[in-house]
């Protein structure tokens, strides 16, 4: 069975897209390099340096200053990266369908994409049910999450915060399992690098949680970074191209 041509293809990827031009997709990018790095603005807007000692995700706690502007951030770049991913699982496959690949690549790329929606729906749960308190900067929080006294939304925070770290680290992977080696090297290997600097990241914050260090805030912070390039490398992947010269 041969391969469809882009002719057959192209239609039907465009039916599914919510924008005619390429640049959208780089405003996208541009957007999640923002929305999804408000931790940059701890310091004008919580006014509490000291909450890096504890996860950036009590800037989004109830009793914080302005926590609506961090929950936005994160409600807004899970939209985005639903979109994404929901524009990935139809066009990418198509697109490597189109350059011949197997089957084998074509699972890779939908794997991604669901690693994505599962990232989107984590992060987007966190943005409706935020922390009740920041345990860090305040003992009373931290005495009463030890008793179990906060609501359920508090302690969802912990699922969906794992949920949301694999679906960034997933779809890293599998986006880089999918790509083809001698097609795209530079590329496959600028994922890898993303990869590796995001567990490295996640290791050091589980080592200093577990030795009971401060500061487990900057190398999260360094996570969200990688994270926030990922998501907009994706974002430009996700944009419409001729068939010539064309991938994922």
């Amino acid at each position: 069975m041969t391969a469809p041509v882009w002719a057959d293809v192209q239609p039907e990827i465009d039916r599914h897209l919510p924008g005619p031009r390429a640049r959208r997709w780089w405003l996208v990018g541009l957007v999640l390099l923002i929305s999804y790095n408000t931790w940059v603005w701890i310091v004008p807007v919580n006014g509490h340096p000291a909450i890096v000692n504890g996860y950036l995700s009590e800037l989004s706690a109830s009793d914080q200053p302005h926590d609506l502007f961090f929950r936005f951030g994160d409600g807004l770049s899970a939209v985005l990266v639903a979109v994404i991913g929901v524009v990935g699982w139809r066009r990418w496959p198509a697109l490597a369908t189109c350059q011949g690949a197997g089957r084998r690549s074509v699972r890779w790329w939908r794997a991604a994409a669901c690693f994505l929606l599962l990232f989107a729906l984590a992060t987007g749960l966190d943005a409706v049910t935020a922390m009740d308190c920041s345990p860090t900067l305040s003992t009373a929080c931290r005495t009463a999450e030890a008793d179990g006294q906060l609501s359920w939304a508090h302690y969802l925070h912990t699922p969906t915060s794992i949920a949301a770290q694999t679906g960034i680290v997933g779809s890293m992977v599998a986006a880089a399992l999918a790509e083809r080696p001698r097609r795209v090297v530079a590329r496959r290997g600028l994922l890898w690098v993303l990869v590796a600097v995001e567990v490295l990241g996640l290791a050091v914050m589980m080592i200093m949680l577990a030795a009971g260090l401060p500061g487990i805030g900057y190398p999260q912070a360094v996570m969200v970074t990688v994270a926030s390039v990922w998501f907009a490398v994706a974002a430009v992947a996700a944009r419409p191209r001729s068939a010539r010269g064309s991938r994922p």
